[in-house]
C-alpha cells in the first residue's frame, strides 16, 4: 500500500474537523435543515495558521445565501401592492366616468363617435392599471393616469359651461326690462328726483303707459308722495309742453329717445336725464313649436337690437334676417328686410295703421315675428336675438372675422365704452377686411355711404353673419372657446331649445354637409308716413314692392318643396339700386352720392379704390365740387316736399327739421340710371 500524499491527509484531517463542530452546533440546536447537508471536501477552504493548526472556510458562503433566497420566495414570500399607481389609475377611471356622463348628457355627439370615445376611453384606463405591476415602467403610469385625468377634467368643464351656456340662452325670454327716464331741460335747477317733488309731469296717453305707470309708482314710492301728471297725446306734443314751459319734466321709455330725437333735432343736447328706473314686464311669447328641425325645414327671425347691455334690455330690431332652413336639402335662405319697412304689425297696429319694422322690436319679438308672417304669409317658427354688445364681444372673442366688401368706403361711427362714448373714422376697402368687434357693427350698420342705401346695408350685414360662421367652424375656435361662451352669456337669446340646437350639431357632425347658403333682399321705395308708435309726425319709411316680395315668396316656397334654390329674380326696382362698377369710379357718382350733410365738413368716400383697413379722418373735402351737383348744397330746406309725390304736406315752417329725419339722417339722393350721363332723380329725406 501507498503511502498517502500530504494533501489526503490535510483532506482527511478537514472533514474529521469540520463533522465535530457540525455535531457541536448540531447538539445546541444552531443547525437549521439546509445547514445539517453534507459538504464536500470541495467546498472547503484550508488555511494554515500559526502553531500548525488548519481553519475550515466555506468556499461556496455566497452560492449559499443566494440558494436560501430562490427556496424561501418558493416557499411563497408576498410581491408588494402598487397602491399609489392603483390610485393613480382609479382617479383616470372616475374622471372618464364623469366625463362621459357630461358628454352624454350635452346630446351632441354622434353614436358612433361617443362608442369610439368609450373605448378609447377604456383602452387607456386599461394599461393605466397593467403599468403598475411592471417594475421598470410604473412610473409612465402613474405620469399617464395623472395626465389623462387632468386634461378629461378640462374637457368636462368646457362641456359644462357649454351645457350651462345653452340652458341660459335657450331658456327664452320671459321679460324685458325697459328703463324709464325722467328727463328735465338743461338748465333745471333739480338735482334729483326727490327736488322735482312739486313739479308737473308730462307723459303720453297711451304709449308705453303701462310701463310708464309702473315707474310713477316708483317714483312716488321714492318721493313719499304721488306726483301731478300731465297727459298728451304723442311724443312730439310731450317734448313740445316741455319746451314751452307747460311741464317741468317728461317720462317717457329711453327706448324712444332716438325715435324723439330724430324729429326733434337737438333734443339731446337739449336735456338732461333727472333719473331713470327699471320696470319689467313679461314678454308676450305664442307657443313654441317643438319641431324636428333635422328632418323638417322652419324659419328663424334673426333680430339685432340697437342697444347695448344686457338682452333683455328693450330696444329697436335694427337687423331683420329670416333665415329659412331646409335640412333635409342642405339649403338656407336669407331674406334681409330694410328697418324702416312699412308694415302691418299685429297686436300693435290697428284699423290699417301701419308701422317701421324697427319699432316692432321695442314691444317684443314676438312682434317682429308676427309682421313678418303677415308681410310673407309664412309661419315664422322661432327666432335668435343679439344686440351690439353681443356683436362686438363675439367678433372679438373670435380673433375678429373676414367680410368681403363690394365696395370701398369709410363711415363715422359711435364707439361705446364704459369709460368714454367716442366718434371714429373706419375705412374700408373693396374685398376681404379683417374686422374686429367694433369694425364689424359699424360696417353692418352703415348705409349712408353705400351705393343702394339701405339695401347694400342689409347685404352687408349678411356677410357679417357668414363670417361668423366660417370663423365658428374653423379649428382655431378651440383657442378662443372660453372667451366666446363669455361673450355670450346674457347676450343672446333664442326661442330654439337646448336639445334642438344639439340635434342640428349632432347631424352636422354626422354628415359633415355642405351648406348651399342663398341671399336675397326686399325692396321698396322711400315715402313719409305715419306711424303708430310715433303718432302726430310723419315718418321716413320704406313701402315695400309688391313684385319684390313675390319673388322672394317663390324661393321660399322652393325652399319648402326640397327644390335647389338659387337667388330671387330681379325685379325692375331692384335693379333701380345696380350701381356701374364704371359708373361708381366715375367723379359725377362721387360729386352726387357723397354725403357730406349730416357731418358738416367731413367727407366720406365710396368707390372701388378708396378706403383703408385702419380707422383715420378723410381729408377729401377739397375735392368736392358742390357747383357740379346740379345746384345741390348743404342747406336742407324744410319748407320744400323733398319725397316728391309722396302725399305728404310737410308746411312751411323752416324752424325745425323736417319731421321725417332719422337717426342716421343724411339727405340721400337715389340715382336711376336710365341711360350714362341721364339720371332721373329722386330724392329722398331720410
Amino acid at each position: 500500500m501507498s503511502r498517502k500524499s500530504t494533501f489526503d491527509e490535510f483532506e482527511e484531517l478537514g472533514q474529521e474537523s469540520l463533522d465535530e463542530s457540525k455535531s457541536d452546533r448540531k447538539e445546541s440546536g444552531e443547525v437549521t435543515a439546509a445547514q445539517n447537508k453534507p459538504e464536500t471536501p470541495s467546498e472547503i477552504a484550508f488555511t494554515p495558521m500559526k502553531g500548525g493548526t488548519v481553519r475550515e472556510e466555506h468556499y461556496g458562503r455566497d452560492e449559499g445565501m443566494r440558494d436560501k433566497r430562490k427556496q424561501k420566495s418558493k416557499t411563497g414570500k408576498k410581491r408588494r401592492i402598487p397602491i399609489v399607481g392603483i390610485i393613480f389609475a382609479v382617479i383616470q377611471l372616475i374622471c372618464s366616468g364623469v366625463f362621459l356622463w357630461s358628454l352624454g348628457t350635452l346630446d351632441m355627439l354622434p353614436m358612433r363617435y361617443f362608442a369610439l370615445v368609450v373605448i378609447l376611453l377604456l383602452v387607456l384606463a386599461g394599461i393605466a392599471f397593467a403599468l403598475q405591476w411592471l417594475r421598470h415602467v410604473h412610473i409612465v403610469g402613474k405620469v399617464m393616469a395623472a395626465l389623462v385625468s387632468i386634461l378629461l377634467i378640462i374637457v368636462t368643464i368646457y362641456i359644462a359651461r357649454t351645457h350651462g351656456l345653452l340652458q341660459n340662452i335657450t331658456a327664452g325670454s320671459t321679460y324685458q326690462t325697459d328703463k324709464i327716464v325722467v328727463a328735465v331741460l338743461q338748465d333745471d335747477e333739480a338735482e334729483s328726483i326727490v327736488d322735482a317733488v312739486d313739479y308737473e309731469f308730462g307723459i303720453t296717453r297711451s304709449l308705453d303707459r303701462e310701463k310708464v305707470d309702473l315707474a310713477i309708482s316708483q317714483i312716488n314710492d321714492t318721493i313719499g308722495v304721488q306726483i301731478s301728471t300731465v297727459e298728451y297725446d304723442s311724443y312730439s306734443d310731450l317734448v313740445n309742453a316741455l319746451y314751452d314751459g307747460d311741464v317741468e319734466a317728461i317720462i317717457y321709455n329711453q327706448a324712444m329717445n332716438d325715435l324723439i330725437e330724430e324729429n326733434n333735432e337737438g333734443f339731446t343736447e337739449r336735456v338732461r336725464i333727472l333719473d331713470n328706473f327699471d320696470v319689467q314686464t313679461e314678454v308676450f311669447m305664442e307657443d313654441v313649436p317643438d319641431l324636428p328641425i333635422t328632418e323638417d325645414p322652419f324659419i328663424l327671425f334673426l333680430s339685432g337690437m340697437d342697444v347695448y347691455g344686457d338682452i333683455q334690455e328693450t330696444g329697436r330690431s335694427d337687423v331683420n334676417i329670416l333665415a329659412c332652413v331646409n335640412p333635409t336639402t342642405k339649403q338656407v335662405l336669407l331674406i334681409s328686410i330694410p328697418r324702416d319697412a312699412y308694415v302691418e304689425i299685429p297686436g300693435i297696429t290697428s284699423y290699417g295703421e301701419k308701422d317701421k319694422l324697427t319699432h316692432a322690436g321695442m314691444y317684443g319679438v314676438q312682434y317682429s315675428m308676427n309682421a313678418l308672417e303677415e308681410l310673407f304669409d309664412v309661419d315664422v317658427n322661432y327666432y335668435v336675438r343679439v344686440n351690439f354688445s353681443s356683436l362686438i364681444m363675439m367678433v372679438d372673442a373670435l380673433g375678429g372675422i373676414d367680410v368681403d366688401s363690394d365696395y370701398a368706403f369709410s363711415t363715422y361711427y359711435k364707439q361705446y365704452t364704459q369709460a368714454t362714448d367716442t366718434w371714429e373714422y373706419y375705412n374700408y376697402t373693396k374685398g376681404t377686411n379683417h374686422l374686429n368687434g367694433d369694425h364689424a357693427l359699424a360696417f353692418a350698420r352703415e348705409r349712408m355711404n353705400l351705393p343702394g342705401g339701405d339695401y347694400q346695408r342689409g347685404k352687408n350685414q349678411q356677410k357679417v353673419i357668414e363670417g361668423l360662421l366660417e370663423k365658428i367652424k374653423s379649428p382655431s375656435i378651440l383657442l378662443n372657446y372660453t372667451d366666446l361662451l363669455d361673450s355670450l352669456s346674457g347676450k343672446m337669446d333664442t326661442s330654439l331649445s337646448s336639445q334642438q340646437i344639439a340635434s342640428l350639431v349632432k347631424m352636422q357632425l354626422n354628415d359633415g354637409a355642405e351648406w348651399n347658403i342663398v341671399s336675397a333682399s326686399v325692396y321698396g321705395t322711400s315715402s313719409q308716413e305715419y306711424c303708430a308708435s310715433y303718432s302726430g309726425s310723419p315718418l321716413s319709411v320704406e313701402i315695400l314692392d309688391d313684385d319684390s316680395i313675390a319673388a322672394v315668396k317663390e324661393v321660399i316656397d322652393a325652399l319648402f318643396a326640397g327644390e335647389v334654390i338659387s337667388e330671387p329674380r330681379t325685379t325692375d326696382l331692384e335693379s333701380a339700386y345696380e350701381v356701374d362698377e364704371d359708373e361708381l369710379d366715375s367723379e359725377y357718382y362721387m360729386n352726387n352720392h357723397a354725403s357730406d350733410w349730416e357731418y358738416g365738413s367731413d367727407y366720406f368716400t365710396v368707390g372701388k379704390n378708396g378706403g383703408g383697413s385702419s380707422s383715420g379722418s378723410s381729408d377729401t373735402e377739397a375735392d368736392y365740387d358742390y357747383s357740379y351737383d346740379q345746384g345741390y348744397s348743404g342747406d336742407y330746406d324744410y319748407s320744400y316736399d323733398y319725397s316728391e309725390g309722396s302725399g305728404t304736406d310737410y308746411g312751411t315752417d323752416t324752424t325745425v327739421p323736417d319731421d321725417g329725419y332719422t337717426d342716421d339722417a343724411i339727405y340721400e339722393e337715389t340715382y336711376v340710371e336710365e341711360d350714362y350721363g341721364s339720371y332721373d332723380t329722386e330724392s329722398v329725406y331720410e
